[in-house]
């Protein structure tokens, strides 16, 4: 009974869609993850600042662009071990990989340890764009429509009510919503369908527009309590780096997804 469980809700579902108790796990699994992500920075005295964000993000890129390569089955990346929620976990030990690198390098070399980083997460987006090529411009072009629209509305909130939407949040939540775009087109204009549990559910009942509303009410409504929160500014950062990576790894890559589509 148990084995029976376990394949029909994580097994037989890998790559192709989540079940309800598989998404309770993996969130139970996500804030394990954060956790032991927050001990190790704090072991290793990494601070969260512009250095480790901008060392961080073309994982946070690389993982988003690599699971739409999978999804078309480029490459090297036809191995479950690229599909969701694998992956995940391969970009996890990669990323941690090059920060402990980096920061061998600074030890002995002196090397900046966020130049080591980086420089391997370009590498590995610099090979990913060798086996991407963009077919379907009309969904491209729709989602950086919608993108540039949003963008302008949550930038222009940020510019003259920083207090109710900060600049940083504002990125953070358009990202959000370059992942509700990309599914709104997909689902919309393209015959795709929605894998994960709850938007699945809603859009059932609304259709896909209520991507939009779901997203912005519920990623502001979140940054907003972080910023309340009586939490030291360090774990503050990693919960915003968090959510940045929910949004912007699975915006990527249901927006590549769609345009590399070929008809």
């Amino acid at each position: 009974m148990i084995e029976q469980f376990i394949n029909e809700n994580f097994m037989e579902p890998m790559c192709h869609y989540y079940t309800t108790p598989g998404t309770i796990v993996y969130g139970i699994m996500l804030m394990v993850t954060a956790w032991v992500t927050y001990k190790l920075l704090r072991k290793l005295k990494i601070k969260i600042d512009k250095r480790f964000f901008f060392a961080l993000l073309p994982f946070i890129i690389y993982g988003g662009w690599t699971r739409a390569l999978r999804d078309h089955m480029m490459g090297i990346y036809q191995s479950n071990f690229f599909c969701s929620p694998p992956i995940y976990f391969v970009i996890f030990f990669v990323t941690w990989a090059a920060i402990l690198l980096g920061l061998l390098l600074e030890k002995k070399l002196k090397i900046p340890y966020e130049r080591t980083v980086a420089t391997v997460g370009l590498l590995m987006l610099a090979y990913n764009a060798t086996l991407t090529q963009i077919n379907n411009y009309d969904g491209f072009f729709i989602i950086i429509g919608l993108v540039s629209v949003w963008s302008i509305i949550f930038f222009t909130i940020s510019h003259f009510k920083p207090k109710w939407l900060s600049s940083i949040n504002a990125g953070i939540l358009v990202s959000h919503l370059l992942d509700a775009s990309s599914t709104f087109t997909a689902l919309t204009y393209f015959g795709y369908y929605e894998q994960h549990v709850l938007p699945s559910f809603l859009i059932d009942i609304f259709g896909p527009w209520i991507m939009f509303p779901l997203k912005i009410s519920v990623v502001w409504t979140v940054l907003y309590i972080i910023d309340q929160s009586k939490e030291d500014k360090f774990f503050k950062n990693l919960l915003k780096i968090i959510i940045l990576v929910l949004g912007l790894s699975l915006g990527l890559r249901d927006f590549l997804t769609v345009a590399m589509l070929s008809y």
